[in-house]
């Protein structure tokens, strides 16, 4: 007998805590490969081994997923897990068929990235209580942090060099740091944030977080970093004040089409957005109407 399916997926979960994958990468991996779903896979295929895993046992499992009402996008994630997985395992000598690894991912409906209008911006900013929230909303907007990123930030990332001022972010996704500008030739968003650091900021939170709760903690007497909890809470109060949907992705989706729509390079948009491969920034691209409006009203026919 092989190796089994658990064998095999304790070893490649113990080579991705050695590539130093991040705990929500760990986590989604085990999630995807032990829980329930995979659970019924091997029992469903009567896997024993690692090797038993065809390409016929994997189609059918795609389909299955679909069927059972999963989306697209979910059952397409189960394939790029699986795929990860099943490579290192063929790399390990584990005798999966190279033919399993050649199964296309189930295709995915090509939907145009949700974003903010000016308008919207505008309502949004409008409804916030205080100055942490409405700064908050512009931060999200300017920079296109994840939300992780955003609560991560400390008051010294906030940095105003000689070629300009940006935000430093440590350890994004795949535990990388980057840098993110924050002033355009039009806008010095900066200034509004270390005046906000110099003057609205508690002077005494004793947390060097840049994002605090508004009110101190009732029995420690200090101000404590602004959570995904209390991010939430504000973005779902802004949602039903305004009428509009705001999460946290749709503002780094603004991001992204702004500085495409300005002119911005796409591998350096890459690079502030923290995408490994130009993939994810190539979406943008693909629905970025004012390029092709331009070439049309360019026509001389």
């Amino acid at each position: 007998m092989g190796t089994t399916w658990d064998d095999a997926v304790a070893a490649f979960l113990r080579d991705a805590r050695a590539r130093n994958c991040s705990p929500a990468t760990l986590t989604g991996y085990s999630g995807y490969l032990t829980g329930p779903r995979a659970r019924q896979f091997v029992k469903d295929f009567r896997i024993e081994s690692v090797a038993d895993v065809t390409p016929e046992a994997l189609r059918s499992f795609q389909m299955e997923l679909l069927d059972a009402g999963l989306s697209a996008g979910t059952a397409a994630t189960f394939h790029r897990i699986l795929r990860n997985f099943l490579g290192f395992c063929r790399r390990e000598g584990f005798g999966v068929p190279e033919q399993t690894l050649r199964i296309p991912a189930p295709l995915q409906p090509v939907i145009a990235p949700e974003i903010f209008s000016d308008t919207d911006e505008r309502e949004l900013l409008e409804a916030c209580r205080n100055e942490r929230d409405r700064l908050l909303i512009e931060f999200m907007i300017r920079t296109g942090l994840r939300r992780s990123e955003v609560l991560n930030v400390r008051v010294d990332d906030i940095v105003d060099g000689n070629d300009g001022a940006y935000v430093r972010v440590r350890q994004g996704k795949g535990r990388k740091d980057r840098i993110v500008p924050l002033d355009t030739a039009h806008d010095r968003f900066s200034r509004k944030l270390l005046r906000y650091i110099r003057t609205s900021r508690p002077q005494d939170a004793g947390d060097p977080h840049l994002w605090l709760s508004t009110r101190r903690n009732a029995h420690t007497g200090t101000y404590t970093p602004f959570d995904v909890r209390g991010l939430t809470s504000m973005l779902q109060r802004l949602s039903e004040a305004t009428g509009i949907h705001a999460h946290p992705h749709k503002f780094r989706h603004t991001f992204a089409s702004r500085a495409l729509a300005a002119g911005i390079d796409s591998l350096v948009l890459q690079r502030a957005l923290g995408h490994t491969t130009l993939a994810m920034v190539n979406r943008y691209v693909h629905f970025q109407s004012s390029d092709m409006l331009r070439a049309w009203q360019a026509r001389s026919d």
